[in-house]
């Protein structure tokens, strides 16, 4: 039996060794691409929430008929009723965008005394880690003083910043913990 075909030890032992060093290289390849998907996800996730909210806030403060009230992370305004005539001369809403928990809300009732608690009304985006509202009257400086026109301590626009995350919750360590800012400074057309 001096003809036997077979492997020896040795042989089957440096097989091993190299397909555990090529599986290695494959596991932490892939580990390296779910993390990047996992960031990239959570990324946009943060991303197209703080865009929905900045842009419906924009376009809403832009257009309102009267600042109710303003303080760094509630603002209430009325505007024109969509469904009326589009002006401030027709029917007016109160509508409301406040921070409550990790929550931006937003809240409208027909008049301001109507708006429901804060925390109570409708959920506009979760994930928001700040809310910073800071209104500038005429010449530029800091105020919350609300009029019936822009002036010198009456608020003419606002900046908005907020600071959002994805909306699952992830772990500190995790690379899917991300966070986005958007800001947008509004001016007010009709007041």
């Amino acid at each position: 039996m001096t003809n036997e075909r077979g492997f020896t030890l040795a042989e089957l032992l440096v097989v091993i060794a190299l397909l555990g060093l090529i599986m290695a290289g494959v596991v932490t390849l892939q580990q390296q691409g779910q993390q990047a998907y996992l960031m990239g996800a959570a990324r946009v996730d943060a991303q197209q929430n703080a865009r929905v909210a900045l842009t419906l806030m924009s376009r809403e403060l832009r257009a309102a008929c009267t600042l109710s009230s303003l303080s760094s992370s509630a603002v209430t305004i009325t505007a024109a009723d969509s469904s009326g005539t589009s002006d401030c001369t027709g029917t007016t809403v109160a509508i409301r965008y406040a921070l409550s928990g990790a929550s931006l809300y937003r809240d409208q009732a027909t008049t301001v005394g109507g708006l429901p608690a804060v925390g109570s009304g409708t959920v506009l985006i979760g994930g928001v880690r700040t809310l910073t509202l800071t209104g500038y009257d005429l010449v530029g400086a800091t105020t919350t003083g609300v009029g019936a026109a822009c002036a010198a301590n009456v608020v003419c626009s606002i900046d908005i910043q907020l600071q959002t995350t994805q909306e699952q919750a992830a772990a500190s360590y995790s690379p899917a913990n991300v966070q986005t800012t958007v800001a947008d400074r509004v001016r007010f057309r009709n007041i």
